[in-house]
């Protein structure tokens, strides 16, 4: 799914490379923020899992953003357009974020943690 967003950037003509920061930015917010919800889910259920994604974001959005500053000053030594618009930045954390949790996801599941199953 990470890719749809990058197909649309595509679509509208947007450099990817405007994206990396925002990118980068949303793997690592998403993506520790999974390992949040994962613990969570596996010690206290699935109230545990909302509590852990709620813990979990709230201290994720804060050391992403190191990152993702780092980055942009990065490709902005390099020639890389520093502007950010409104759609590329969107994109491209919607883009990461999809990434970030599918690669913590499947590696649980190629660990072999198993999430609580929800009985409705």
């Amino acid at each position: 799914m990470a890719v749809l967003p990058l197909l649309v950037a595509l679509w509208m003509e947007l450099s990817l490379k405007r994206l990396i920061p925002d990118f980068i930015f949303g793997a690592i917010d998403t993506g520790l923020l999974t390992v949040f919800a994962i613990a969570g889910g596996q010690t206290f259920g699935v109230i545990g899992a909302v509590v852990g994604g709620v813990v979990g974001d709230a201290i994720t959005d804060g050391i992403p953003g190191f990152f993702e500053w780092n980055i942009a000053e990065w490709l902005r030594n390099r020639g890389v357009d520093k502007s950010r618009l409104p759609l590329s930045s969107g994109l491209g954390k919607m883009a990461g974020c999809l990434l970030g949790s599918g690669v913590i996801l499947i590696g649980a599941a190629l660990l072999g943690i198993h999430l609580p199953k929800v009985d409705l």
